[in-house]
């Protein structure tokens, strides 16, 4: 039998296994409530399960393990991404509102389990190399596995675990239930949404399992206690917020990499930014001739892993060097960026859509649309800003919030001189010196020799420094410089000369306010006109350079 279904199934039901805000939870309710969803589910069909509860996911994955169904996990619940992994074949089993789902209640009694559950396929959806969601077989056997190679590892130290992450990924699923449940301890039912929420309960006693998406946004005056552990996964940390989490919580964290594909591979606390990462125990590391990190593992079934990354060798040891192919990592998260291009690909105002994931922005999405006839109807009739919330309203049925680019370019995509599109120059479309000088863009579009552009002004541009300390605000240098510069990136243009004429600055601008620049070139004259609007008034307007 499973290790985590022997913990769950010969536990004393009086044990608790996690604990919740209505109370704990024990291993005779878990026991009861499985006894309860086997009895409807139907033969032959596969489950799909997706809770917010980790004890109701431990309900039905053992519910599942006495019917001998398979069991996959999907990501979300949106309607057409279910529809796309073909949950329509299975039975939905969540304790979410979704239609036609077999919804999961625990229950109130306790009971005991008799029949012995096996070793079923449980299956993860990850974000592979191609657009569609990738299909990530796994044994119970080989989470067990992970499990007990984390006890022997970590569990003299840990306590009591709360998690601001979910348990539906592997990371989540191994740190917030097998591990914990097969090392009898406690574990919080649900991930916790806000920092606040964990205030004064992390304790020498408690273990917490968070994110790099989390620890670099713990809030000032936040009440961190010190936990005996802290561990983050989803992409490496930054050095200054594991600097910062351990002036914080009193220890580094512990970061792990791995995958659904591999498992744990590697682990590291960064004492230093060239800190190299340890494999785990039964894993082997290579490099490729490309330099991409090759893993074997029994966890993994021993046949060897491409994970995408790229890796420097130094004897049994090895340091990351980035990534090798098209999955962003955002909140430490896979995001497919083939994936988003063809679901935007797929609406009906969009022929072309190119995407990049933008670090200065903590990996949010960008997309360079070039929009057919009705799109640009569309565009002309809503504007940039607005055409984009409503594509990303479009998207919300098949993609998470994370998947759905946040910052929009309406223009042709750019390619270089072999027709490939370069990730660099896409990502300079964006942002080409930062937003402390050009401010946050949201959406634009470029037809021809005009462009309009959302932008937030951002607080932190260093136009705002100084000027004036008490009342900010935007310089009229500074508004015609981002021009410029703005013109530099959509178009590759600059206008001749610096002169300004018919220069107008009727209003100021303040930090944080969200502007409408209109830019035209005239490339006879070599001129560029510009005006900034604020609430639907123009604020400043003039033009730059140009012949006499």
């Amino acid at each position: 039998m499973s290790a985590l279904f022997d913990a769950v199934c010969t536990a004393d039901p009086a044990v608790v296994l996690f604990s919740s805000k209505n109370g704990p939870i024990t291993a005779g309710r878990i026991r009861r409530t499985a006894m309860d969803v086997a009895a409807k589910l139907p033969a032959g069909k596969p489950v799909y399960l997706h809770t917010v509860s980790a004890a109701l996911f431990v309900c039905g994955l053992l519910a599942a393990a006495t019917r001998r169904a398979t069991v996959f996990c999907p990501a979300h619940v949106q309607p057409e991404y279910l529809r796309e992994i073909g949950a329509a074949d299975g039975v939905v089993l969540t304790d979410e509102n979704v239609a036609g789902a077999l919804p999961l209640e625990l229950a109130t009694e306790t009971g005991r389990f008799d029949i012995i559950p096996g070793d079923i396929d449980l299956n993860f959806f990850t974000s592979g190399t191609t657009s569609a969601p990738k299909l990530v077989p796994k044994r119970i056997a080989q989470l067990d596995l992970e499990g007990q190679k984390l006890h022997r590892l970590w569990s003299s130290r840990a306590g009591h675990v709360y998690a601001t992450v979910s348990h539906q990924h592997i990371y989540g699923m191994l740190f917030r239930i097998f591990w914990p449940v097969i090392s009898k301890r406690v574990s919080e039912d649900r991930p916790v949404e806000t920092w606040e929420m964990l205030s004064g309960k992390l304790t020498p006693e408690t273990t917490l399992v968070s994110s790099p998406a989390h620890l670099t946004r713990i809030p000032d005056g936040f009440d961190t206690g010190a936990p005996s552990l802290i561990f983050s996964s989803g992409a490496p940390l930054p050095l200054d917020a594991a600097y910062h989490a351990r002036e914080k919580f009193g220890s580094l964290p512990i970061e792990v990499l791995g995958s659904t594909e591999t498992g744990g591979i590697a682990w590291r606390q960064q004492e230093r930014s060239d800190t190299l990462w340890t494999p785990f125990e039964d894993v082997g590391i290579e490099a490729d001739a490309d330099g991409g990190l090759v893993v074997v593992s029994t966890v993994a079934g021993d046949a060897p892993v491409v994970t995408g990354d790229l890796v420097e060798k130094v004897d049994a040891q090895f340091r990351l060097k980035g990534r090798g192919d098209r999955i962003a990592k955002i909140d430490g998260n896979r995001v497919s960026l083939p994936r988003v291009e063809e679901a935007l690909v797929a609406l009906p105002l969009i022929d072309a859509a190119a995407v990049v994931d933008l670090p200065q922005r903590k990996g949010a999405l960008g997309a360079i649309i070039e929009l057919n006839a009705d799109g640009k109807a569309a565009l002309k009739e809503f504007g940039a800003f607005r055409l984009s919330r409503k594509l990303r309203e479009m998207l919300v049925g098949r993609m998470e919030p994370r998947e759905r680019p946040k910052h929009w370019l309406f223009a042709p995509i750019p390619l270089d001189r072999q027709g490939k599109r370069v990730q660099a120059v896409l990502r300079a479309k964006f942002v080409l010196h930062g937003d402390i000088e050009l401010g946050i863009l949201s959406a634009a579009s470029v037809d021809g020799d005009s462009a309009e552009l959302s932008l937030e002004l951002n607080p932190e541009m260093v136009w705002f420094k100084g000027h004036f300390p008490d009342e900010p605000i935007l310089p009229g240098i500074a508004q015609t410089h981002m021009a410029v510069i703005w013109a530099e990136c959509l178009w590759g243009f600059r206008p001749f000369g610096a002169n300004l004429t018919q220069v107008k600055f009727r209003r100021v601008m303040r930090p944080g306010s969200q502007v409408i620049l209109r830019l035209t070139r005239d490339l006879d004259r070599q001129r560029l006109s510009f005006s900034y609007e604020f609430d639907g008034i123009i604020t400043s307007e003039g033009k730059i350079g140009g012949w006499s």
